[in-house]
C-alpha cells in the first residue's frame, strides 16, 4: 500500500438502514454539520421507502440513495460496497443510530494523515459508550482486562471506547468506522441473516488486526443513540441466547482462542447472573441466564452433531 495524503475527497460513507427514518436524518444533518464534507454518502435502505427523507440532505450532502427488497445489515452494506470506485480509498461504515460531534471527520482524516501506511481501520471513538472497568475478579476468571480493545483467549473482549486517547486495538466496532478500500475488497463481510447481529464487527475485524494495525481516534467523537426496534418476545431471553451464540461462533472461527475457557466463562456468567437474578428479584437478569444456557446447549449440540455452526446464527426469533 503506496503512502499517500487523505482529504475529505478520499471518504465514502456507507449507511445501512432499515425503518429508522428519523434517526438517519439525525446522522445527516450531523454529517452536514461537519467542516470536511466526504466525496459520497451511498445509503442502502430496505423496509419503509425513505427516499424523500433523505432527498432533503441533496442539496447540502452528495447522497446517492438505493432501496432493496433485501434485509440484514451485512447484505445491505455489501450492496454498497460494490458500488465503491476508485474515486475514494477511505470506507467509513456507520450505523444509522450513529450522530457525529463537531470536527468529528476532520479529526479522523487528520488521524489517517499521521497513521502508519500499513494501517487497515481506524475506529471512531463513541463516547457515550459506558466507561472500561475491570476488576481483579474478572481478570482471574479470563472476563476482562485493564486494557482496551483487547480480545481474550477465551473469547471475551474488552471496549474500544469511550478512550481520551489514541489506542491501537485487535479489534473495531463496526458502526463507526474507517477503512481502507483496498482492505475491505481484499476482507469480504461473511453475510449472515439475523435480526442481530451483535458480533459481526468482532469476527470481521479480529482477523485484520492479525495482519494490519487497528487503531480508535480519540478525537474522532460520535454518539451512539442505540435502539432495539426488532420484533422478538421474551427480549432478554433473546439477547442472552443470540449473544451467546454469536460469541461461540467467533471463538470457533479463531484457531488462537479457547473453545474450552469460552464454555467456562459462559457457564460462570450464567451462574453469577442466575445466582444475582434470584437474591435480588429481578426476572430480566433470569431471563438473560436461561437464553444463555439455551445458548450454550443448542451449540454444543451443534458440535456434537458435527453440524454447520453459522446456520445457528440465522433468523434466530
Amino acid at each position: 500500500m503506496s503512502s499517500m495524503k487523505y482529504s475529505c475527497n478520499d471518504i465514502a460513507i456507507i449507511i445501512p438502514t432499515k425503518d429508522r427514518p428519523q434517526k438517519i436524518c439525525n446522522l445527516l444533518e450531523s454529517i452536514a454539520l461537519q467542516k470536511t464534507i466526504p466525496r459520497r454518502i451511498i445509503i442502502v435502505a430496505s423496509g419503509q421507502n425513505i427516499e424523500d427523507k433523505v432527498s432533503s440532505f441533496s442539496n447540502k450532502l452528495p447522497i446517492e440513495y438505493y432501496h432493496t427488497d433485501l434485509y440484514g445489515q451485512l447484505i445491505q452494506r455489501n450492496i454498497a460496497i460494490d458500488k465503491l470506485d476508485q474515486s475514494t480509498s477511505l470506507a467509513c461504515f456507520f450505523d444509522d443510530d450513529i450522530v457525529l460531534e463537531e470536527g468529528s471527520l476532520e479529526h479522523m482524516i487528520s488521524f489517517w494523515n499521521k497513521t502508519d501506511n500499513h494501517t487497515a481501520g481506524v475506529s471512531f471513538n463513541v463516547i457515550n459508550n459506558p466507561e472500561h472497568k475491570c476488576s481483579l475478579i474478572q481478570r482471574i476468571l479470563y472476563f476482562s482486562v485493564p486494557e482496551q480493545g483487547k480480545v481474550l483467549k477465551s473469547g471475551m473482549t474488552t471496549p474500544t471506547s469511550p478512550t481520551n486517547k489514541d489506542i491501537r486495538t485487535q479489534w473495531l466496532c463496526g458502526g463507526a468506522t474507517v477503512w481502507k478500500q483496498d482492505i475491505i475488497k481484499m476482507f469480504e463481510h461473511k453475510q449472515i441473516k439475523a435480526k442481530w447481529a451483535i458480533a459481526e464487527d468482532l469476527i470481521y475485524s479480529y482477523p485484520i488486526g492479525k495482519k494490519y494495525p487497528l487503531y480508535v481516534s480519540s478525537k474522532s467523537c460520535v454518539r451512539h443513540e442505540h435502539v432495539f426496534d426488532y420484533a422478538v418476545s421474551e427480549k432478554e431471553y433473546f439477547h442472552g441466547k443470540v449473544q451467546t451464540l454469536w460469541w461461540f461462533y467467533f471463538v470457533e472461527s479463531n484457531d488462537d482462542l479457547s473453545r474450552t475457557l469460552f464454555i467456562f466463562v459462559t457457564i460462570t456468567k450464567i451462574i453469577g447472573r442466575l445466582f444475582l437474578g434470584i437474591i435480588r428479584l429481578d426476572n430480566n437478569r433470569v431471563k438473560f441466564s436461561a437464553g444463555q444456557l439455551q445458548g450454550l446447549v443448542l451449540f454444543l449440540n451443534t458440535l456434537v452433531r458435527s453440524q454447520d455452526l453459522k446456520s445457528l446464527l440465522i433468523d434466530q426469533n
